[in-house]
């Protein structure tokens, strides 16, 4: 995995290399292993490299192409093998190809086509002097990203932002509808960054650029896109999602150091860990997994339907498959504000759950501390794998489908603890009406004000922003109720998801992979019937039905959710006095108070609860609102110290 970055002169004048030698020293954090430039006339290119596969020791980039074009790209191709044979190249004789080599290769042979069928995260830029064009790819989920900005006189592109600040013309100057976006959580919109005039290429897009710096964007795959799958039995859909997740794992086990995995009592990190396991047993090898676990001794109430505790399950999954380590994170250990100003200069990005910062980085630091540079994880599960299957009952209604409608209906209300009324609301009516009926309601009801609960956002501050109609815009939902669209959209739900993983990699030299968000796992889950994830009443049906005999039952029959770090109030209730002088300090600075209501944050730790930290008003005033105040706050310090 490396970073990327280059300049596309739009006047015609040669690129100078000093602004590239710029570009690749402030990416030099997420590519610390080698760096090179190119320079050819009016573009450039900087590739800093962190060696992850066997490969990487070949890697020479940016690199040219037999046809003359030049390419820099930040990917781990996974299907490598695939795409060999399709060039007719043996993986013998490619044994020394690095994966930009084979890419490069594919796309002088299938150009753009190619992109759909790249298996991995990749950020590709590719410099065409037949037609003077630049082209810029990024993978399908945006596991890895690109960013870029346009002024009269020249093109830039990176893979993150500080490699465009490096550039004199480029100015850091911030873009206040995003950190609304962000205070409301509303992160729909791939296209903008929190940097004014600095852009990101959304996932699954490409883009090309003339030599004039005209830009088109297309998209080459959607999830829409995924054959329909048609198989004789459950029984055949169980063993065929083991199959294919199977793959998806053992391909990105490819590394130059040791592998680790994130576990929890889910079904997603459980089942990624159980499959890898499986596969390094095969050769004698054993897997070491991370795990976070509240304090020692902790038995507070959770959330209904929740427990705070992995410890049990991971247990029985460690006695079940017998040659996985587990290494148990404990949460009262690890400070969340310690490092935050670090991650912030790694990030350049708000942290949205500033309660779990502690254990998230310290995982990866025991990894690293072990030289296991590769961390396996089940983000993008709950979209694929282990989706829960209720959001199709609206669809079965509108199709006619009435008797299996009614039946997931009848379920969902057995399987929660709604009403029959709010589960029909919430299974049918929400997701049915329009997000403008629905806006017209919670006007009616005096709801206008939808993140108010759990957003520290100053209320002008909003109106000014025009969240709510940004909101409608996105196809965002503020109060996060379920839609008709939603398991395709939620794929790509957070924009930034792509620089929170090249910020670990920037810290740690930590590559977190995600086998849940392989295409070939997303395409079959997607091409399968919709009732498969829900059979027989069960949500996640799908996913426990494939784990049968690898997971422990205890697991797989399992209808409660973990909570991470349930012991955030009592790390909080500590620190109090502490986040008091964060907040008076948060005070003094006029743009953290035009964006942020200081004072309800001021409020709320003068009025500290001492019970109910489990109930949704006590979390997502203290939870949610407070935490992400202060997050946002000092990372509006930040950026005013990076600028000045």
């Amino acid at each position: 995995m490396s970073a990327i970055a280059g300049i596309l002169n739009l006047d015609g004048q040669p690129v100078a290399r000093r602004d590239l030698e710029r570009m690749a020293n402030a990416l030099a954090s997420y590519g610390p292993d080698q760096s090179e430039i190119l320079v050819a006339g009016a573009v450039g290119f900087a590739h800093a490299l962190m060696r992850m596969t066997p490969e990487d020791r070949f890697e020479r980039q940016p690199m040219r192409g037999a046809t003359g074009v030049l390419m820099t790209a930040d990917l781990r191709l996974d299907n490598r093998d695939e795409i060999l044979d399709r060039l007719g190249v043996s993986i013998a004789s490619a044994v020394a190809w690095p994966d930009s080599r084979v890419l490069l290769s594919a796309w002088e042979q299938f150009g753009d086509s190619i992109w759909r069928t790249l298996r991995g995260p990749f950020a590709v830029a590719i410099w065409d002097p037949r037609n003077r064009t630049l082209t810029l790819a990024r993978d399908h989920l945006g596991l890895n990203s690109v960013v870029w900005h346009k002024n009269k006189r020249f093109f830039a592109f990176a893979t993150m932002p500080k490699g465009l600040f490096a550039l004199a013309d480029v100015p850091r100057e911030l873009n206040e509808e995003k950190l609304a976006d962000f205070l409301v959580l509303n992160h729909n919109v791939h296209e903008t960054t929190i940097y004014r005039n600095i852009y990101r290429l959304p996932p699954t897009h490409f883009a090309t650029i003339d030599k004039d710096g005209k830009l088109a964007e297309k998209r080459y795959w959607s999830p829409a896109d995924a054959k329909p799958i048609r198989l004789a039995s459950d029984e055949a859909y169980a063993k065929g999602l083991r199959a294919v997740l199977d793959r998806a794992v053992r391909r990105q086990l490819r590394s130059a150091y040791p592998v680790g995995s994130y576990l929890s009592g889910g079904l997603d990190s459980s089942a990624v860990a159980a499959l890898a396991a499986r596969a390094l047993g095969e050769n004698g090898e054993r897997l070491t997994a991370f795990t976070e676990v509240p304090r020692k001794g902790f038995n507070g109430q959770s959330l209904t339907r929740r427990y705070a505790d992995e410890t049990p399950y991971v247990e029985a999954i460690k006695k079940q498959i017998d040659n996985i380590d587990v290494t148990y994170v404990y949460n009262d250990e690890h400070d969340d504000f310690t490092e935050l100003d670090r991650v912030a200069l790694a990030f350049e990005y708000p942290v949205r759950n500033l309660t779990n910062l502690g254990w998230m980085l310290a995982i990866p630091r025991l990894a690293r501390s072990q030289n296991r540079r590769v961390l396996l994880g089940g983000d993008h599960g709950n979209f694929t794998i282990s989706w829960d299957g209720w959001s199709q009952s609206s669809r079965h209604l509108l199709r006619g489908r009435l008797a299996l409608a009614y039946r997931q209906y009848r379920a969902y209300y057995r399987s929660t603890t709604f009403s029959n009324w709010t589960a029909f609301r919430r299974l049918f009516i929400n997701p049915l009406l329009s997000r403008w009926m629905l806006g017209w309601e919670d006007r009616w009801r005096g709801k206008a004000d939808r993140w108010s609960a759990y957003s520290a956002i100053r209320p002008e501050f909003a109106a000014e922003m025009q969240v709510q109609e940004r909101e409608r815009k996105a196809g965002h939902d503020l109060l996060f109720r379920p839609s008709l669209g939603d398991r395709l959209a939620t794929l790509t739900l957070v924009d930034y998801i792509g620089e929170w993983y090249a910020s670990i990699k920037s810290l740690y030299g930590i590559e977190t992979r995600i086998p849940v968000a392989d295409i070939d796992v997303v395409e079959y889950c997607h091409g399968i019937p919709e009732e498969q994830f829900l059979a027989e009443g069960v949500d996640r049906s799908l996913i426990r039905r494939a784990m049968w005999g690898l997971l422990p039952a205890s697991v797989l029959t399992n209808r409660r959710r973990g909570v991470q770090s349930a012991d955030w109030f009592e790390k909080l209730s500590e620190r109090r006095e502490r986040l008091k002088a964060d907040v008076d300090e948060l005070a003094a600075s006029p743009l953290v108070c035009r964006a942020i209501d200081v004072e309800r944050l001021k409020r709320a730790l003068d009025t500290w609860p001492s019970a109910d930290w489990h109930t949704n008003r006590v979390r997502d005033e203290y939870h949610l609102a407070l935490s992400r105040g202060i997050s946002a706050g000092r990372f509006l310090k930040w950026f005013e110290g990076q600028n000045r």
